[in-house]
C-alpha cells in the first residue's frame, strides 16, 4: 500500500485548494503508479522514480516556490517515493532470487526426469541386469531414484527434490517378463502404489511394475 503523500487522491486535494497551480503531469504519474502491478517491480520502480523527478521539478516552479505548504507537501512526496523506491529494490532483489531459485530446481527436475526415463529404458533391454532404487515420500508426493549404485549423494538429492525425509532404500530393480520388478527388504505397506505414481509423475506412463510377488498391472 503506497504512502498517503504517494495517492493520486492526496495531490489532487492539493491542487483543488490552489487552483494557481498547473500540474506538471505528478497527478496522472501518482495514479499510474497507484495502478501498478505489485509483482512488476520494475514498473514500480520506474512509476515511483518518475513521481519523485516530478516532484522535484514542480519544486522549481514559481508558484510551488513561494507556497511552504505545497514546497512541504512535495518534500513528503520526495521522501515517501525513496523510501518506496528502497523497500521495492528489497522486494525485487527476493522476487529475482526465488525465481532463478525456481528456475534452476526446474532444471534439475527435467534433468532428473529425463535421466530417470534413460535409466529405465537401459534397464528394459539389459536382459536380467539389476539396478538399485530408493524412493522418498514428501508433502507433495514421492519421488524415485534408479541406478546401477545408489550413493548417499543421490539420496541427498532426492530428499530435496521431494522435500521429504522419509526415504526408502536402497532395493533392487530389474526388468523381467515384461514389468520391472521393484524388490526392497520389509517393503512398507502402500508401496507398489507409491512407486507408481512416482514413476508416472516423473516419466509420464504408467509403467507395469512388480513389487515383490504382487504384480500392479499398468501399461506400457
Amino acid at each position: 500500500m503506497p504512502d498517503k503523500a504517494l495517492t493520486e487522491a492526496g495531490w489532487k486535494a492539493i491542487l483543488g485548494k490552489n487552483k494557481d497551480i498547473k500540474d506538471n503531469g505528478l497527478q496522472r504519474a501518482l495514479a499510474d503508479y497507484e495502478r501498478a502491478d505489485e509483482d512488476d517491480h520494475e514498473a514500480q520502480l520506474a512509476g515511483v522514480a518518475k513521481v519523485n523527478k516530478l516532484a522535484a521539478a514542480l519544486q522549481q516552479n514559481k508558484g510551488v516556490a513561494g507556497n511552504d505548504a505545497i514546497v512541504d507537501y512535495l518534500d513528503d512526496v520526495q521522501d515517501a517515493a525513496d523510501a518506496e523506491q528502497k523497500e521495492i529494490a528489497k522486494a525485487k532483489v527476493t522476487a529475482d532470487k526465488a525465481e532463478a531459485l525456481a528456475e534452476k530446481q526446474e532444471k534439475q527436475e527435467n534433468a532428473f526426469e529425463a535421466k530417470l526415463g534413460a535409466t529405465l529404458q537401459k534397464l528394459k533391454s539389459s536382459h536380467g541386469v539389476s539396478y538399485q532404487f530408493i524412493l522418498c515420500e514428501g508433502p507433495d508426493g514421492c519421488k524415485v531414484m534408479v541406478g546401477p549404485v545408489i550413493q548417499a549423494q543421490h539420496r541427498q538429492q532426492l530428499i530435496q527434490m521431494s522435500h521429504g525425509k522419509k526415504v526408502f532404500g536402497p532395493g533392487s530393480c530389474r526388468f523381467e517378463d515384461g514389468k520391472y520388478l521393484f524388490v526392497l527388504e520389509r517393503a512398507p505397506s502402500g508401496l507398489a502404489k507409491k512407486l507408481q505414481l512416482a514413476l508416472l509423475e516423473s516419466t509420464g506412463r504408467r509403467l507395469p511394475i512388480v513389487l515383490g510377488d504382487e504384480a500392479e498391472d499398468g501399461e506400457a
